[in-house]
């Protein structure tokens, strides 16, 4: 164990000669956070889209979601280390979009367990094609594998690691995705919620159930964290899921007032514009495709 450690911490030998130059923003004194910027992913970002947090277990590391690569994962580690040059001893995985996890395969070659839900399972698919590896540069996808979970958990669950209270909570409900995990530290007052929570940007609510949504954001804003953490956007105070909230909240109620009045959903799309909301990041590329995926599940209450 002592020398995988120091293998861990100090060996310099790369899978990816790529480097994103990524700068941690402290969050808290314990937490850490590389935010991603709010555009989709191509060959200029690299992935960089996303969110992924470190957080000091005294003895070691937590990192809730790996990025959207190898190279990004190691480049995250190195700026850690120096902060504070400690083994990671956990990885936790928050859902299946790969933008989020495809950098596990820097920890678990060193021999550190990843968590998720059992949807990986169930849905992510390892003999495809990532959209990262059609997306991002040859360059900053080398040595990038698809490396899932080495614990899938289908309910929630507790962990201790190092000082700190992990508790693993398993969203019991369709929301973003078939099966979203957020990570709660009671000590610290954190809630890492995924893609859960957005900000800076409009959510993506494809692949999502809206219903669902609205109700799990609803049960994280009654857990009283002092800090919300998604998994796109730089906002991390206690208030950050509102915008997702309010933005779900409101286009529900337009498509159910747009289905009660006889529009089908070619005419919802083009009526439910939500123009105040033009000035985040992807509402040109989002709305539509948002409209479109909410009805869907909200014709059906008909």
């Amino acid at each position: 164990m002592k020398t995988l450690l120091v293998a861990f911490l100090f060996t310099v030998s790369s899978l990816s000669a790529f480097e994103y130059a990524l700068k941690p923003v402290r969050v808290t004194s314990n937490v850490h956070c590389f935010f991603g910027a709010p555009e989709v992913m191509n060959k200029t970002n690299n992935g960089n889209i996303v969110n992924s947090c470190y957080v000091d277990a005294g003895e070691g590391y937590i990192v809730i979601d790996t990025g959207p690569s190898y190279a990004y994962a190691e480049s995250a580690y190195n700026a850690m280390k120096k902060i504070k040059p400690l083994p990671v001893k956990l990885v936790i995985n928050t859902h299946i979009h790969d933008d989020h996890w495809l950098g596990n395969g820097f920890f678990t070659q060193n021999g550190v367990s990843v968590v998720g839900s059992d949807d990986f399972l169930h849905n992510v698919n390892v003999h495809e094609a990532t959209r990262m590896q059609s997306t991002i540069s040859p360059e900053a996808y080398k040595g990038t594998e698809m490396s899932l979970p080495s614990e899938m958990i289908s309910q929630s669950t507790r962990k201790k690691v190092g000082n700190l209270d992990v508790e693993l909570k398993i969203i019991p409900r369709m929301a973003h995705t078939t099966k979203d995990l957020v990570v709660y530290f009671p000590k610290l007052g954190v809630l890492f919620a995924g893609d859960l929570v957005f900000n800076d940007r409009l959510p993506s609510v494809k692949g999502g159930n809206i219903n669902g949504w609205i109700t799990t954001l609803e049960e994280l804003e009654a857990m009283g964290a002092l800090h919300v953490i998604g998994g796109h956007g730089r906002n991390s105070d206690k208030n950050s899921s509102k915008m997702t909230h309010e933005y779900l909240s409101q286009m529900r109620s337009e498509i159910r007032s747009a289905i009660d009045s006889g529009m089908g959903i070619d005419e919802t799309i083009k009526k439910v514009q939500m123009r105040e909301y033009r000035s985040l990041k992807l509402y040109d590329a989002m709305q539509g495709g948002n409209v479109e995926a909410s009805y869907r599940v909200l014709e059906w209450e008909q």
